[in-house]
């Protein structure tokens, strides 16, 4: 799989360092990354190419097969950059394989950014731990646990309350439940 950080003529010097720093950081871990998310999900990337762009502002987007990924330009540290390319391809990654809330239940629709973070969240702290180490993985986790009410403290507590065994169980019963022929 590759990505393609894009840059544009209007994009200014501190964009384009921004996408060099992500860059870096996918040279350096590219086959770590897509190791550790088949060893935690049995998944493979279903999209060979994503174009990567660089926003202003502290959030983040995972994109889909029509739209950019969006990564922000705040983040000038390389466990933080990790983090947040790292969640963003989770994102990606069960999107690409189907793995996503139902959009014909009303209330999981309203939730769906819930939900979705439930998904990941079953493999995306073991995938921090692989690549980062169990302490970054543990700030990230605290960083977006933040808020007390916030949809990520709410999926991170959820998930993180099961043991590993535990969650790769819950995502199998995900996998099952969305992705018909799934093998594992």
């Amino acid at each position: 799989m590759k990505l393609f950080f894009k840059i544009s003529l209007d994009d200014d010097l501190e964009k384009t360092l921004a996408a060099s720093r992500y860059q870096r950081f996918w040279n350096k871990n590219q086959q770590k990354i897509l190791d550790s998310f088949y060893k935690h999900t049995r998944l493979k990337f279903k999209q060979n190419k994503i174009t990567v762009r660089i926003r202003r502002g502290s959030r983040s987007t995972a994109g889909n097969t029509k739209q950019p990924m969006r990564l922000s330009m705040d983040w000038a540290d390389e466990n933080t950059i990790g983090c947040t390319l790292i969640h963003e391809l989770a994102h990606r990654l069960v999107i690409g394989n189907s793995i996503e809330p139902s959009e014909d239940n009303k209330f999981i629709k309203a939730h769906a950014n819930y939900y979705m973070h439930r998904h990941i969240d079953l493999f995306l702290y073991d995938v921090y731990v692989d690549i980062l180490g169990i302490k970054v993985a543990q700030d990230e986790v605290n960083r977006e646990s933040g808020d007390p009410t916030s949809l990520y403290t709410k999926a991170w507590s959820w998930a993180l309350t099961k043991n590993y065994s535990q969650r790769q169980q819950s995502f199998k019963l995900f996998k099952r439940r969305y992705v018909r022929n799934i093998s594992e």
